[in-house]
């Protein structure tokens, strides 16, 4: 059961916290005044429209791109990071459970192309990804920030497709065990899993897309629920 708890721990975080983290993670650095950093926020998928439903947050982090900017942070996630996390945590990621099947689908499988191109052209990037975010997105070439652009859009039609709709419960870790399993997932694959803070960056690349192209390789009835359990925690 070792395998399924860390793809929990270090593949979960995948789109739904690295899609986001970016924004509050350099727009700081990058845009001044603070207030055309949170219009292009606003107009960001997915975070656009999950800051318009819980408008709340926008003073959040309009205070913490301030914060950020007048006192960066040097250990841990940057403060409008953290702003953004919650809003991820409290609010997306429960939208995301009641996503269609399909929607979250085509998710996994626009974050496999940015992992695919990602793996011949950035391995650190590649890597970023995978453990989470990746850091700098506006320093990614042109071709890869339309892919991460695509995950985000993918991201929002899922988003959009779970407003209105009840939460699904998720799979247990022994389903998801039993799914990675029937996707030929090895020993080797768990192994890697279980060391996945100390693989190269080429490995822990390698597992990323493994775990992102598990969906085809399902029964068609358990390629939402796989998704759902990695999208929406």
């Amino acid at each position: 059961m070792k395998g399924p708890k860390l793809a929990i721990a270090v593949v979960v975080g995948l789109v739904v916290l690295g899609a986001l983290g970016w924004v509050g993670l350099y727009l700081y650095r990058q845009i001044d005044p603070t207030e055309k950093a949170l219009a292009q926020i606003r107009n960001a998928p997915l975070v656009g429209i999950a800051l318009a439903d819980h408008p709340e947050y926008e003073d959040r982090l309009r205070k913490a791109i301030r914060d950020e900017a007048r006192d960066p942070t040097d250990k841990g996630p940057p403060k409008p990071q953290v702003v953004v996390s919650e809003l991820r945590r409290n609010f997306i990621a429960p939208v995301i459970r009641g996503a269609s099947d399909q929607s979250l689908i085509n998710v996994m499988a626009a974050r496999a192309e940015l992992v695919r191109y990602l793996q011949k052209t950035d391995l650190t990037a590649c890597r970023e990804f995978s453990m989470g975010g990746i850091n700098r997105v506006d320093l990614l070439d042109d071709e890869a920030q339309r892919l991460f652009r695509d995950v985000l859009a993918a991201m929002e039609v899922a988003y959009r497709s779970g407003r209105d709709a009840k939460p699904q419960p998720l799979i247990s870790r022994q389903q998801l065990h039993q799914m990675l399993v029937e996707a030929s997932f090895t020993k080797q694959d768990f192994d890697r899993l279980l060391a996945f803070a100390t693989l190269s960056n080429d490995l822990s690349c390698q597992m990323e897309l493994r775990i992102d192209l598990v969906p085809p390789l399902l029964p068609i009835d358990e390629r939402g629920p796989f998704s759902r359990f990695i999208l929406a925690q």
